[in-house]
């Protein structure tokens, strides 16, 4: 993944009852940089409000203001580990307004037994867009394997059932 050389820009959103824009796509500039922000972690408890995340997602932080290129793809990695319990109408109103703006939207779910919500917001067709898995130590050390292989346009996790 070529962030060193200003190819790839990267964001990052956390989410719970509240959502953060924890680094904008103009934040970092380097490999490193990102990875030890990212290795920072941001597990969050609270309730699971995916609906605003998506939102902040398409409205925020895929902003030429805040680092977005309208000429390079844009690509969200959702992970989440429950329905949505907030605004859980607007959810996939959400997912779809940020697909409708050009965002390729790959979704994980892990430890779900409902996994509708995470197919609807997952882009089309959602057999190669969402992935789910049984619990968080699967995705422990992924970053970089997730992130590389979306820069080759393919998106591969095992999925754990």
């Amino acid at each position: 993944m070529n962030i060193d050389g200003g190819l790839v820009r990267v964001g990052m959103v956390s989410f719970s009852t509240a959502v953060t824009v924890e680094f904008q796509l103009k934040s970092f500039s380097t490999r490193k940089d990102v990875f030890d922000e990212i290795d920072k972690g941001f597990l969050r408890e609270g309730s699971t409000n995916t609906a605003d995340a998506l939102k902040v997602v398409h409205q925020n932080v895929f902003t030429e203001e805040n680092g977005d290129r309208p000429n390079v793809k844009n690509i969200a990695i959702l992970i989440t580990d429950g329905v949505s319990i907030m605004n859980p109408r607007r959810t996939i109103h959400e997912a779809i307004g940020a697909r409708e703006k050009g965002v390729h939207i790959y979704a994980i779910g892990i430890a779900l037994r409902d996994k509708r919500e995470v197919n609807a917001i997952a882009s089309i067709p959602a057999e190669e867009n969402a992935f789910f898995t049984d619990d968080f130590d699967y995705l422990e050390g992924l970053e970089e394997d997730i992130l590389q292989s979306i820069c080759d346009g393919k998106l591969f996790i095992s999925n754990n059932f």
